[in-house]
């Protein structure tokens, strides 16, 4: 699957609140930057960036390397349409008089879809800066954009659609049919949807796949299925634990540690990783995409090493 997202210039992931597409879009763009690609990881108004998991600031409106040849950014929506409307008036002092006008504030909460299209056009902005003035070569080999989730996200990705037919004509009619041009070009642009093995989150991905393909005119290109639970125990061993849960075999696995308790925690285990592996072939059945699937991970606090790892199952998918 990273062969295939490579081959594109902007990776859009989407799905469920607590899929962890942070988590996902930080070992993604970590993963292209060990194949030596340039990567910018864009995130929408994130109260917490996802650039704290590799340990580093804030990144905030402005483009800021993170890592050798990894950058991240945090696109306000409000900031975007200020940053727009500089850039359009041009002089000043005029710009300074509009974005100060309370009119202005009341137009920009209350027009609906605005700020998404304020974003979604920042983004094709990025996706095509060069590297200088004078270069044809791309900022960026690759943009990773940490979608919202799966009911925002798709009105989120549906803006364009919807401005391009209301908007007939001027500059926003114009900008939206670029940005949909780019968003529904599946060589420039891949859609990835994100589900982790519960109930909801793999019904919600079976219909943002419908809704993508239907109401989007975007085909998604794959899935990955965030914190499994992987096997770690043979056969025999899981056998073992449930005959002696079932008995309630009393004893003590060393000091402080009951068996009645590690028992509990094998058996939840075996529980959560036969769920693992039902939506897995569920997914399989319902979903024609290619699936990378990404262990659960235990750490207290995810960090570097965790993305590198999650990175490095990424590269191996």
């Amino acid at each position: 699957m990273l062969d295939e997202l490579l081959s594109r210039r902007l990776v859009i992931l989407s799905g469920k609140g607590g899929t962890g597409k942070s988590v996902v879009g930080t070992a993604l763009a970590l993963a292209a930057c060990a194949r030596g690609k340039r990567v910018l990881l864009v995130e929408i108004d994130a109260p917490r960036e996802a650039s704290r998991y590799l340990g580093v600031t804030r990144a905030g409106m402005k483009e800021a390397e993170v890592r050798p040849g990894l950058f991240a950014v945090n696109l306000d929506p409000a900031a975007v349409m200020d940053e727009y409307v500089r850039r359009v008036v041009r002089v000043d002092m005029l710009a300074r008089r509009v974005l100060e006008s309370p009119v202005y504030r009341r137009f920009f909460a209350a027009a609906p879809g605005l700020p998404e299209l304020m974003v979604l056009g920042k983004i094709m902005v990025l996706e095509e800066a060069r590297a200088s003035r004078f270069s044809s070569r791309p900022r960026y080999d690759l943009i990773v954009v940490d979608a919202p989730a799966t009911g925002h996200g798709l009105a989120f990705l549906g803006v364009p659609l919807a401005a391009s037919r209301a908007v007939p004509a001027g500059p926003i009619g114009s900008n939206a049919r670029r940005i949909l041009a780019l968003l529904q070009d599946a060589d420039r642009t891949a859609l990835v949807l994100l589900a982790v093995p519960e109930e909801m989150a793999v019904v919600e991905a079976q219909e943002l796949h419908r809704a993508a393909i239907d109401e989007l005119g975007m085909r998604p290109i794959g899935l990955v299925l965030n914190q499994c639970h992987e096997r770690r125990f043979t056969r025999e061993q899981e056998a073992e634990i449930l005959r002696l849960a079932a008995e309630d075999a009393p004893g003590r696995l060393a000091r402080g540690v009951g068996l009645r308790s590690a028992l509990g925690a094998a058996r939840r285990h075996i529980r959560r990783r036969k769920l693992t592996q039902f939506y897995q072939a569920r997914l399989r059945r319902v979903l024609p995409l290619p699936t990378v699937s990404l262990p659960y991970l235990f750490d207290e606090d995810i960090g570097p090493s965790s993305i590198e790892r999650l990175a490095r199952r990424l590269e191996a998918a």
